[in-house]
């Protein structure tokens, strides 16, 4: 792999590493007290980011090894599947168990771009938001199989 690309990366990585060593007062009262209003907020903004953060770091793939970037129609899903995929330029970014996680980040980021707070629901997204330091560790796992391959 380029050098350059594998900086980008690790950047990114290192990014998502400090937002979420940031948000884990958040997490950690999470997983023993049901969110206020305001912290059912925080944790829709702190998940929203982190889908972000994964989705930055596919688009340097697309863009810099399969020279695809991406900009129509549902190409926030074509981009997650392309990543699960093996291509003639590299190998699959992701497995297929973390397809089904990562589907799951990139569905929440939607609704929360495009509603309202108050209608976000603590047993619906708390699974997310209470996994969130074991799921990045298993993206961050493949992605430095990825990236050392």
């Amino acid at each position: 792999m380029d050098e350059i690309i594998k900086k980008k990366i690790e950047f990114e990585i290192s990014q998502l590493n400090e937002h979420l060593s940031k948000s884990s007062v958040l997490i950690k009262k999470c997983s023993v007290q049901e969110p206020d209003y305001v912290e059912l907020c925080a944790t829709g903004s702190i998940l929203q980011s982190f889908y972000n953060g994964v989705e930055n770091i596919m688009l340097v793939i697309s863009k810099n090894i399969d020279g695809i970037a991406p900009n129509q129609g549902k190409w926030h899903n074509e981009l997650l599947l392309s990543m699960c995929k093996r291509t003639e330029n590299r190998p699959a970014v992701f497995s297929e168990s973390l397809h089904s996680i990562l589907v799951d980040y990139m569905n929440f980021r939607h609704f929360f771009r495009h509603s309202y707070g108050y209608s976000m629901k603590w047993e619906k997204l708390s699974h997310l938001f209470l996994n969130l330091d074991d799921n990045w560790n298993k993206i961050k796992n493949e992605l430095n199989t990825f990236i050392n391959s």
